[in-house]
């Protein structure tokens, strides 16, 4: 055992490690023996005995079914939570499911039903003990080494607790020399990324035919030759999006890509000239191995993942859709294949530094950032499906509510940051917030954002953001129309500071709720802005032009804010804006991080 500490299992993955556990694991455990506890007793205790199917599941690769079988805890358990017995070693497990640390009570208990059941003492046991008897008697019998699994979503196994271990091993290890001195840890980490993985697009492991194939084999093993379009095509049917884990891209479409159309167009007309009018494709790899003869090359490929030519495959794939009886069997591409680690910087600077066939903006590199990826992974578990790499969406799609791109993550997440320039930016500089090694990304996306805050900010902007919009309809007065058009993101920065306690929660908040929450203060806020703004903006150009000059709209953004939270008359504001500060990260730093504070929260 490490002395290392872990942080404790975050509330986000709290929450969602215990739906699983409800949904996938409590309903194929043993019945639980005492029938006479209180219900809420009862559910707390499932989802404890869960969690014990749930280690042995994901560390030792046991099924659900599998793993649920050896769950032996009961209210009357003696210390040990399951028992199972895998490739000739037998396990005893004990978890916690709980913010504290695993203490040496919990160790002792644990460490009293361990040396119990080495002396054969199983009648000490509650049933679901005495029914495996036989088993266990054989398990014991037969195996080649014992070992201890302690799972806790606390921060660590207290020093305290390891020396119960320590002890154990001492008194026992003469007549038992099986048991294993190293106790197995399965904590916070190892949960979250086990339930990650969970969300993977999966890896892609091919063996692809080539032609003219050719090998660089310093500073990198690097293999190029030529292939055929069809068998990417096929690759990209059977794999899907996995194919394009370490791209920055998926397929774009025709509609929105001249490359694209001009892809199909050759497709359609030429294709023994495809392999001259391309650039070709380039793919990494976690290893590489030749296969075959001189005669008949082929690459033994793990990890593939294609990083350049994602739209010549994808396009190709999308022509043979269309055109099923079109045979692409006579185009050819120059196919290079790098042999770099899925989470090598080398990686991803070959995959930075090799797309320029489409173009390219800031915010596609969004997608070599690992924390977009497992903030996908953690929506998809909240039944939300996020899309962080640009690809052509079905028609209407980003209107679904079930739906968040990178973009209005991104804008949403900033409605609720302090920076006075944020409304400016959103407006006139969004790019600042998509560059993933600029300090306005950073505050958005490092750390990440919990997948629950994320999906509250994302839905209280969209709600902010259709009232305006529905306001923005012709029939209203002409200067306020457009101050809701133009000055959206002013208005829903002043009404996002008051929302934080609503969406800093790992418990997502209902449509309903939030309408009936933030109805009546967005209509308060939006008519109090342009009371605070129809002197100033003007009407028809002047609108836009306010709001395209910063100091306009942070001195705007200051006026709003203490007229809506109604501190425009705190002598304690008027002490603040008296002061003189220097070295302020924005503009009114101290002014706007005290109306932060001092807002009416809802």
């Amino acid at each position: 055992m490490g002395d290392y500490l872990v942080a404790t299992l975050a509330e986000n993955f709290d929450a969602i490690l215990k739906t699983k556990l409800k949904a996938e694991f409590v309903p194929r455990l043993p019945p639980l023996l005492n029938k006479n506890a209180k219900p809420e007793e009862q559910d707390k205790k499932q989802l404890s005995r869960a969690f014990a199917g749930f280690v042995l599941h994901k560390h030792l690769d046991l099924s659900v079914v599998e793993a649920c079988a050896s769950v032996i805890d009961d209210f009357d358990d003696c210390g040990v939570d399951a028992i199972a017995c895998v490739d000739q070693v037998l396990y005893f497990v004990q978890v916690k499911l709980k913010s504290k640390a695993f203490d040496q009570e919990d160790a002792l208990k644990f460490r009293n039903g361990i040396a119990s059941l080495l002396k054969g003492k199983f009648d000490q046991f509650n049933t679901n003990v005495q029914k495996r008897v036989p088993e266990l008697e054989a398990a014991f019998n037969n195996c080649d080494a014992i070992k201890l699994i302690v799972g806790y979503t606390g921060d660590c196994i207290t020093e305290h607790a390891k020396q119960v271990f320590i002890a154990l091993y001492d008194e026992v290890i003469d007549e038992e020399p099986r048991l294993d001195k190293t106790v197995i840890e399965f904590e916070a980490t190892q949960i979250t990324e086990t339930l990650l993985e969970e969300k993977a697009l999966g890896t892609v492991d091919v063996t692809i035919p080539f032609s003219k194939l050719q090998l660089v084999a310093e500073p990198r093993p690097t293999y190029f030759g030529i292939v055929k379009l069809h068998d990417l095509v096929v690759l990209h049917q059977d794999k899907s999006k996995a194919l394009y884990e370490r791209n920055i891209r998926y397929f774009l479409g025709t509609k929105s890509s001249n490359v694209n159309q001009s892809i199909q167009e050759t497709l359609r007309s030429n294709k023994k000239a495809f392999f001259y009018l391309n650039n070709g494709v380039t793919a990494l790899a976690d290893s590489i191995e030749k296969k075959g003869t001189a005669v008949s090359q082929k690459l033994k490929l793990k990890g593939l993942s294609v990083i350049n030519g994602a739209q010549t495959i994808s396009s190709a794939a999308d022509y043979v859709k269309r055109f099923p009886d079109d045979d692409i069997n006579e185009a050819r591409v120059l196919l290079t294949i790098i042999q770099a680690g899925s989470d090598s910087d080398f990686g991803r600077s070959v995959t930075k530094a090799r797309n320029h066939q489409n173009p390219v903006t800031a915010g596609n590199f969004a997608a070599l950032d690992s924390a977009q990826e497992n903030l996908r992974r953690e929506l998809d578990y909240l039944g939300y499906s996020y899309h962080y790499r640009p690809e052509a969406l079905p028609i209407g799609a980003e209107k679904t509510p079930q739906v968040i791109t990178f973009e209005l993550a991104m804008r949403s997440l900033a409605m609720f940051g302090t920076d006075s320039h944020f409304p400016f930016w959103l407006k006139n500089e969004p790019i600042r917030f998509q560059q993933i090694d600029s300090p306005e990304y950073a505050s958005l996306f490092s750390p990440a954002p919990m997948g629950s805050i994320l999906v509250n900010k994302v839905n209280c902007y969209r709600f902010i953001r259709d009232v305006l919009a529905a306001n923005d309809a012709p029939g209203g007065e002409e200067g306020e129309r457009l101050f809701y058009r133009h000055g959206v993101y002013l208005i829903a920065a002043v009404l996002a500071k008051r929302l934080i306690g609503l969406v800093n929660s790992p418990t997502l908040v209902k449509h309903e709720v939030l309408n009936q929450l933030v109805s009546a203060p967005l209509d308060e806020c939006r008519h109090l802005c342009w009371e605070c703004a129809k002197g100033y903006v003007g009407t028809r150009n002047g609108v836009l032009a306010f709001f395209r000059n910063q100091g306009n709209t942070v001195s705007l953004l200051e006026r709003c804010m203490s007229t809506v939270y109604k501190l425009g008359d705190s002598p304690e504001l008027a002490a603040v804006k008296a002061q003189s500060f220097v070295g302020e990260k924005y503009p009114k730093e101290r002014v706007f991080r005290y109306l932060v504070a001092n807002c009416p929260k809802i």
